[in-house]
């Protein structure tokens, strides 16, 4: 229980009119029934609000969007007789904004009433709300009575790739095919028969149907259907290199985002997807087909975050050759730095062999903004100085990484989706998967 500012107010009053009795003792006997009231006052009070009762449940959605403001509905029951004035604060995860909270509320009796606010989720992964809290005042306003009335729900903070400006035409199968996703069928190309048609230059020599060739009088070839069970195989770095923050995503958040996003693509493409991480966190999610597929990999991304760690690209090749044994296009996305170059470059090595290899190196925004800046006095000297020694060294790196067989690409975070979704229809149109 907790005094009311009204209860302090009228306990200091009845204490200064106790002066006034120096003056005026003939006053004492009237004086003494002013603190008896009072005290009936309160105590009545007290035990009233002991009779209120409340209920309490929420309504939210299990499933939250990173950085998004969603709808929170909390339902207070009053199963009393009488009305009551309460404050509303919902115990939501700490990691949230709130708008519209806490709130005043009149609660009539035997009826329930609906509070709607809003949370916006700072971060992924797990979060609980753990239940509902009422300060009540009571009839007369002399105490305050703070109620925890029990309500737990648990929810999942997914990436928010709604806002991206792809996502509404990667929802589109036919927008995709308007864009040119599909890749361009190449003769001889495929295991699938697709249909007979005269032989042209170029067509090779084995697709030529011969019993056909002879029964027309002139050169039919076989032509195959494309291709589609192809392999893509997400190599994701969870290591401290991917703590860097720029603007108002991570590098980590910016890369889940590219991840679902192209993923959803080759899907559509019918292409098995996967994904393994390494740098501290090791998650193994098969390559498949299918939006039950998609669904996989976002329960199995969502609560990623970069570790302390160090990464370790050669222990990742090798984990990631005991797993995959088939060909697949490995997307390795990192944030590559010197010391790890070689580390790095050995790993390529060890993929190329089997596999189609393309690493994603994030470039920090920070690194562009230094260069472009002209050095007005010996600090920022020093400073473009060593951007500019940082970027001919990650040049470097990747010129090694590309002779060793690797593609590359040397992407900001906020353009990686629209880069890896672009480079993954070109190998695709090129059919050099």
């Amino acid at each position: 229980m907790i005094p009311t500012p009204r209860l302090l107010v009228l306990g200091a009053a009845l204490a200064a009119t106790a002066a006034l009795l120096a003056f005026y003792p003939e006053l004492l006997r009237l004086w003494l029934v002013l603190p008896v009231a009072l005290a009936v006052c309160a105590l009545y009070d007290l035990v009233s609000v002991y009779l209120i009762k409340l209920e309490g449940s929420r309504n939210v959605r299990q499933v939250m969007s990173h950085r998004a403001w969603s709808d929170v509905t909390l339902n207070i029951s009053n199963n009393g007789k009488k009305t009551v004035h309460a404050q509303i604060h919902d115990m939501h995860p700490q990691l949230c904004q709130v708008r519209g909270l806490p709130r005043d509320q009149l609660l009539e009796p035997q009826s329930a009433t609906g509070i709607i606010y809003e949370v916006l989720p700072e971060t992924r992964g797990n979060m609980e709300f753990d239940g509902i809290e009422c300060l009540v005042r009571t009839k007369l306003g002399l105490w305050f009575r703070k109620l925890r009335l029990p309500c737990h729900n648990e929810i999942k903070i997914y990436p928010n790739f709604k806002n991206n400006r792809l996502f509404g035409m990667l929802l589109s199968k036919r927008s995709m095919d308007h864009t040119g996703i599909r890749r361009l069928p190449r003769p001889g190309e495929g295991s699938d028969f697709h249909q007979l048609r005269e032989y042209r230059d170029g067509d090779s020599l084995r697709q030529i149907d011969w019993k056909a060739t002879a029964r027309m009088q002139k050169l039919i070839a076989r032509e195959y259907a494309q291709e589609r069970d192809q392999q893509i195989v997400f190599l994701l770095d969870c290591s401290m290199r991917m703590r860097h923050q720029d603007e108002k995503a991570s590098h980590m958040d910016e890369t889940l985002n590219a991840v679902v996003l192209l993923s959803h693509v080759a899907l559509q493409q019918g292409d098995a997807t996967g994904i393994m991480t390494f740098g501290g966190i090791d998650r193994w999610i098969p390559p498949a087909k299918g939006m039950n597929s998609a669904r996989r990999l976002m329960n199995g991304l969502y609560d990623l975050e970069a570790t302390r760690e160090l990464p370790d690209y050669v222990q990742a090749v090798e984990s990631l050759a005991v797993r995959l044994r088939r060909r697949a296009l490995i997307i390795l996305i990192t944030n590559l730095r010197n010391e790890d170059g070689q580390s790095a470059l050995d790993a390529l090595q060890r993929l190329r062999g089997k596999h189609m290899v393309l690493m994603a190196d994030l470039r920090e925004s920070d690194l562009e903004a230094a260069i472009k800046t002209e050095p007005a006095n010996t600090e920022e000297a020093v400073l473009w100085l060593s951007a500019e020694n940082y970027r001919l060294q990650r040049r470097q790196q990747h010129r090694l990484a590309i002779a060793g067989g690797a593609k590359l690409l040397d992407v900001t975070p906020k353009n990686l989706s629209a880069d890896l979704i672009t480079r993954y229809l070109a190998i695709k149109r090129l059919g050099q998967l």
